[in-house]
């Protein structure tokens, strides 16, 4: 039996413990969640929603070389703890981009994520991958440039609540990890990173205030390494630019009302680390370096953005996979991803989304995108995503994903910094267009329409220039997969060009307004292997057409018919037979290069 001094203290404690509790999660009216409306999901953005609102933005991902502050919270009463320890539960090496030698997704990744159906076929357990899921797995793996920062979150949390063991990667322990030369690792943290651009991981996300988020987390972390849901973090600065994720750990009450959310930052590895937040004004705030060159920075807003850990669990919808099999009440999705890049290797990202326009628009005149750094989204079902990767909205893997419900027509208009070159890419329903490295003007817009399929693209251009187009459809009319690139092909100032494909018939139709040539190459897969064609300085006329059907792409080695309508009146005048320059797939062809990442 306890002597009196002993319950006393007993009793002390419990008190101590009640009001924390009641200080943490009671509060006057305004804090107290079941007074307030219910945690907000990720719905589409509007024009008028705060930029710190958006779940977008670009990373602050690898490591600073400044040491991390005192932790606030070291001495503080604990409110909620999993019982993760950054020196045992998180990776020793700190946040990294695609540096020489880091591996990302692979096709193997791509099939575990999706499913069979993003290969063409499987032979040996080999999946060779549909085109179109070649191309965003190229798109996916360059925009880990910018960090690997949910991938590590992710995946350090799947370690510590047991959904993987750390053993497959090669150790007992998530800290004691090697990381150079682990691809096995390397692989994994990538496969997470890419899910926060998938469903039903991005409709899952919870953008809230504070108090709530503080109330889920703090439910969560309370069930330690057996919670049945847990939760990575995303931040950003207040103008939404330099998105984060991070690990929750544990919670402290600070006093007064505020609390220090403790979280594992893979950009410091083996430091606990602290978000504090004021559930009196419903505010947060963190020192955070968003590259290992430069000085913290003070994240904070008005909410926190949580990913809970089922979505991911799941098998991914695949928004460019054929609509075949799909369920009879499931709308399918067109997906675009835009980029830049500088030829100058020291140039800053541009910053279209604060000086230019970057607008999709139907013929209604609906708009989602960007004007002046405003987001505007009319459009029904619409919605914008930025990958956590990069400074700012456009650079290089700081790319925007715009998801438009299938069947809406629509343009893409853009104007903005001229010293940079473009590309955008469209999937939708087993195929994908991309136009890459087309130059724009600071005010004029130049146009890119895709129609209600995204098979063909009719391009005006507000400046002379020599994009590259390249069209992929996993299942043409021969059954077939195809990948077709135009490379430099020449656009003139205020010229237009078109390129339609007819995927009843493999035709392809090529319609341009100035005399030059261009490159084609052309990839064929079927069940047993792989073809590929290329040619050089293939000249049109100005005023002429040219079509040309893939399907006679049946061998290495074959030719291609070209029927060319001189004068465009609508009768072919000529026919020529192109023969393959590249007569295996060991050529330097682009085509071949397009099985390289497999």
């Amino acid at each position: 039996m306890l002597n009196n001094k002993t319950n006393q203290l007993a009793i002390s404690v419990l008190v101590i413990v009640v009001i924390v509790l009641w200080v943490v999660f009671s509060g006057d009216s305004r804090n107290n969640p079941s007074t307030q409306s219910p945690v907000a999901e990720n719905q589409p953005a509007t024009e008028s929603t705060p930029a710190d609102t958006i779940t977008n933005g670009s990373t602050a991902d690898n490591p600073t070389a400044n040491a991390p502050t005192e932790n606030p919270s070291a001495k503080s009463p604990l409110v909620a703890d999993s019982g993760f320890d950054v020196k045992v539960d998180g990776f020793s090496f700190a946040n990294y981009g695609n540096e020489k030698g880091v591996t990302n997704l692979k096709a193997n990744d791509m099939r575990r994520m999706f499913g069979d159906k993003v290969c063409t076929r499987i032979k040996d357990g080999k999946c060779t991958l549909t085109s179109p899921a070649r191309q965003w797995m190229k798109e996916i793996n360059a925009a880990m440039d910018g960090g690997h920062c949910e991938g590590m979150a992710v995946t350090s949390l799947n370690l510590f609540h047991k959904i993987e063991n750390p053993n497959t990667f090669g150790a007992p322990k998530t800290n004691d990890l090697a990381f150079d030369g682990n691809t096995t690792l390397q692989e994994e943290i990538a496969y997470w990173w890419a899910t926060q651009t998938t469903e039903p991981t991005i409709s899952s996300m919870i953008t809230g205030k504070p108090s709530d988020i503080i109330k889920i987390l703090s439910a969560s972390l309370s069930q330690g390494q057996n919670a049945e849901t847990f939760y990575s973090i995303g931040i950003y600065m207040a103008d939404g630019t330099g998105g984060h994720a991070v690990t929750p750990v544990s919670i402290n009450d600070l006093g007064g009302g505020k609390v220090g959310l403790n979280i594992y930052d893979n950009n410091w590895p083996n430091d606990l680390r602290t978000i504090n937040v004021d559930l009196n004004d419903e505010t947060w705030n963190y020192q955070a370096s968003i590259n290992p060159n430069e000085p913290d920075s003070l994240y904070s807003g008005n909410t926190l953005e949580l990913t809970p850990s089922k979505p991911r669990l799941q098998t991914q919808v695949c928004d460019f996979c054929s609509s075949k099999g799909r369920k009879s009440n499931t709308k399918g999705l067109t997906t675009f991803i835009l980029n830049t890049h500088s030829d100058n290797p020291n140039a800053s990202a541009p910053r279209p989304n604060a000086t230019g326009s970057t607008l999709f628009v139907t013929p209604e005149g609906k708009r989602i995108g960007y004007v002046d750094g405003k987001l505007v989204n009319e459009i029904a079902g619409a919605s914008v995503k930025i990958f956590k990767g990069a400074p700012s909205l456009w650079s290089e893997s700081g790319l925007p994903i715009f998801r438009i419900p299938e069947g809406i027509t629509l343009t893409l208009q853009i104007a903005n910094d001229p010293s940079y070159k473009y590309s955008v890419s469209a999937y939708g329903d087993g195929k994908v267009v991309k136009v890459s490295n087309f130059d724009v003007s600071a005010t004029k817009n130049s146009a890119f329409s895709f129609g209600d399929k995204v098979s063909s693209i009719k391009m005006k251009s507000a400046v002379k220039t020599s994009p590259d187009i390249y069209i992929g459809d996993e299942d043409n009319a021969s059954h077939k997969d195809s990948s077709t690139q135009f490379s430099n092909v020449d656009i003139s100032e205020d010229g237009e060009f078109d390129v339609t494909f007819d995927e009843e018939t493999d035709k392809f139709m090529v319609d341009g307004d100035e005399s030059g040539d261009f490159d084609l190459d052309v990839l064929i897969s079927d069940d047993e292997s792989d073809y590929a064609f290329s040619t050089k300085h293939y000249v049109l006329d100005k005023g002429a057409n040219a079509a040309f059907d893939i399907d006679a792409i049946d061998k290495e080695g074959a030719s291609l018919t070209f029927d060319v309508d001189e004068n465009g009146d609508g009768t072919y005048d000529t026919q020529s037979d192109l023969q393959d320059s590249d007569t295996s797939l060991e050529s330097d062809s682009v085509a071949t290069d397009d099985l390289a990442d497999e």
